[in-house]
C-alpha cells in the first residue's frame, strides 16, 4: 500500500509547480494584476482541484484516508468556478475569498502534520505562515490595497514550495 501512495508523488509536485507559476505571474506584475488575477487564480484553482480530486481517488484505491483530500479538491474547484464566473465582482471580494482559502489550507496543513509522521515541522511552519498571511489578506483589505497581489503571490509561493518539497519526500 505504501508503494501506491508514494507512486503518485508527481501529483503533489504538479500542484506545487502550478502554485509557484501563479506566484511568479503575480509577483512579476502586481499593479495590473487584480482583475487578471481573478482569471489566473480561477484557472489555478480549477486545475489544482482536478489534480487533488484525482489524487484523492488514488488514495482511496490504496485504502487510505482520502475524504479530506477529495473535499479539498472540490473546494478548490468551487472557488475556481466562483472566481471565474464574474471576474469584476470577484476583484472586489477577492481578498476575502483568497484569505478564506489560505486559512483553510493552512489549517489543513497543520492538522495534516499531526496525522502523519514525516515533515511535521515543515507542515506546521508552512501552515502557520499561510494562516497568518490569509488573515492579513482577509481582514485588512484597505491595508492590503495595491499590495494584494504581492501578498497572495508570497502565500502561493510558500504553498507551492511546500508542495514541491513534500512531493520529493513522497518520492
Amino acid at each position: 500500500m505504501e508503494k501506491k501512495i508514494t507512486s503518485d508523488w508527481y501529483m503533489v509536485l504538479i500542484k506545487g509547480i502550478i502554485m509557484i507559476a501563479l506566484a511568479v505571474l503575480l509577483l512579476s506584475s502586481p499593479v495590473g494584476a487584480v482583475v487578471a488575477f481573478s482569471l489566473y487564480i480561477g484557472i489555478g484553482f480549477l486545475l489544482t482541484g482536478i489534480f487533488i480530486i484525482y489524487r484523492g481517488f488514488l488514495l482511496k484505491k490504496a485504502g487510505n484516508n482520502w475524504g479530506w483530500t477529495v473535499f479539498e479538491g472540490f473546494l478548490d474547484l468551487f472557488l475556481g468556478y466562483m472566481i471565474m464566473a464574474n471576474p469584476l465582482v470577484t476583484a472586489e471580494v477577492l481578498p476575502f475569498v483568497i484569505g478564506f482559502w489560505a486559512v483553510f489550507y493552512g489549517i489543513f496543513l497543520v492538522i495534516n502534520a499531526f496525522s502523519g509522521k514525516s515533515d511535521r515541522l515543515m507542515k506546521i511552519v508552512a501552515g502557520i505562515l499561510i494562516i497568518i498571511i490569509g488573515n492579513l489578506i482577509m481582514h485588512n483589505p484597505l491595508f492590503i490595497g495595491m499590495t494584494f497581489a504581492i501578498w497572495v503571490g508570497i502565500m502561493l509561493l510558500i504553498a507551492g514550495i511546500y508542495n514541491v518539497i513534500a512531493s520529493f519526500s513522497l518520492k
